[in-house]
């Protein structure tokens, strides 16, 4: 046994020094003398996965449900304690989470790199819990639209954080899957969350008035606890040695993989130079375009669905909180179904111009068919392209970048262009459009045709790249074997 374990440490110590020095050709590190076991990779990678994506769902997952309760409050009595349904306040209060969301995207992205993700995202994540369990105290809707401007600027770090951190483990035709994962599981659970309000309803006296302020005061108190879990569970970025969860072996490993596709690992540093290259790049903001689409849809059925099945469907209080769960469940099994092809075919175009035009369907069955039932159907459609959307539109953007520096600045673009989603979203369903909101299901099929323009227009650019790239007239993203996904 003794001498199975010198072996094995032996071994362990020659694989290390070989992936530890690699030979370098044209920008990528390249490692034809090392053949790596697959089963160890794959074993890395399921480790990963566990250690990485639950809390990391679990986290966003809270995240979802503290800026988008808004909904279930409103039937639940705060539109009258706060007298929300004056005018345009609703709109106001919907909206004012997202400019503290797109002004502090990328400077939390910087912070993380310099803090860690584990400290960084815990302490966001306890802050925002402590400002909704606030919000069940206050007494003014202008109160309660600053708490919500507060929430939006903490929240800001986390949702481009996590992406980012995802991206960086994983190599370019993983990441759709894990991202999908960690997407829809918060989505899907973020939809329960209708259903847990239903039950903090009950605390109060009186539910149908009273109980808004116990969705605020329970659903931030678990965010807190969560964050405090994530101090502890959350890892850092690959190169970080606060990571002990690998072995110096799986490390040396990790890095090898990741090097031998990106050319380096991590630790590349924002700059000036690096902003101005990525914001320069047009398929950068084609994707980011995209995502707002997709944004859009899916603000419009997580804040206005239960409103639209209370008022313009004649459901019960009740069974509007108990029906917005089950089309957020068939999106799940959706969009976890197309990432997985996505990734398998490696192409992502195509698969964003068939979920534009299922949600184009959907907002039609919703907003135009009389009866309730095929009404109702329509959510099930229109959640599932528009969740769908989501996932492949942001491992589109992460796809074509090849730098840790440029990834970063190129998510904190997805995600602000997404907060802009959220505040077209907040002004195409106005109060006064009320229960069925018909201009604001135009208006949000109108940006999902506009993606379904943009996707195969970007499918045809980047191909014509890829064979520039292949005549050998153009190296792409700094080196010459980088290709495009399109």
């Amino acid at each position: 046994m003794y001498a199975d374990s010198k072996q094995n440490e032996s071994r362990e110590q020659s694989v290390i020094e070989q992936l530890e020095n690699p030979s370098a050709s044209d920008g990528n590190i390249l490692f034809s003398a090392i053949a790596i076991d697959p089963k160890l990779e794959r074993r890395i990678t399921r480790k990963i996965d566990f250690r990485l994506i639950p809390i990391l769902a679990a986290i966003y997952t809270f995240a979802l449900i503290d800026r988008t309760n808004i909904g279930a409050a409103r039937i639940s009595g705060i539109d009258a304690a706060l007298d929300l349904k004056v005018g345009n306040r609703v709109s106001i209060a919907i909206l004012v989470f997202y400019i503290g969301y797109i002004v502090f995207e990328l400077p939390s992205n910087i912070i993380l790199k310099k803090l860690g993700p584990a400290t960084w995202l815990s302490f966001l994540t306890i802050a925002w819990g402590a400002i909704v369990i606030g919000m069940g105290y206050v007494p003014t809707w202008k109160a309660f639209a600053m708490l919500r401007v507060m929430l939006g600027i903490l929240e800001a770090g986390l949702y481009p954080g996590c992406i980012y951190l995802i991206a960086s483990w994983y190599k370019r035709y993983e990441v759709q899957k894990r991202i999908a994962v960690f997407f829809m599981t918060a989505s899907f659970l973020s939809s329960l969350s209708n259903i847990l309000a239903y039950g903090l309803i009950q605390i109060a006296d009186n539910p149908s008035t009273g109980g808004w302020k116990w969705i605020f005061v329970v659903e931030g108190a678990i965010t807190v606890g969560i964050g405090i879990l994530a101090f502890v569970v959350v890892v850092d970025f690959p190169e970080s040695k606060r990571n002990k969860f690998l072995s110096a072996e799986e490390k040396a490993v990790l890095r090898a993989r990741l090097q031998a596709e990106r050319g380096s690992v991590e630790g590349e540093q924002v700059n000036w130079k690096v902003i101005a290259e990525t914001v320069k790049d047009w398929q950068v903001w084609g994707s980011a375009v995209m995502y707002m689409s997709a944004s859009v849809g899916i603000y419009s059925f997580l804040i206005f669905l239960p409103v639209i099945l209370r008022a313009g469907l004649g459901f019960s209080l009740k069974l509007s909180f108990l029906l917005s769960a089950p089309p957020a469940a068939f999106s799940v099994i959706f969009a976890l179904v197309i990432s997985w092809l996505a990734d398998k075919y490696q192409v992502r175009g195509p698969f964003v111009f068939g979920q534009a035009v299922l949600t184009i369907i959907g907002l039609a069955m919703i907003g135009f068919i009389k009866h309730p039932i095929p009404r109702y159907l329509g959510a099930f459609l229109g959640q599932a392209g528009s969740n769908a959307l989501v996932i492949t539109c942001l491992t589109w953007g992460q796809n074509n970048i090849r730098s840790d520096a440029k990834r970063s600045v190129t998510t904190a673009i997805q995600v602000m262009m997404a907060s802009i989603g959220g505040i077209y979203s907040a002004l195409v369903f106005r109060q006064q459009d009320a229960p069925n909101y018909i201009p604001g299901i135009i208006a949000t099929g109108s940006v999902m045709l506009l993606t379904a323009i943009l996707a195969p227009t970007m499918s045809i650019l980047l191909r014509r790249a890829n064979a520039q790239a292949d005549a050998g007239h153009r190296i792409l993203e700094g080196s010459p074997a980088f290709r495009y996904t399109w």
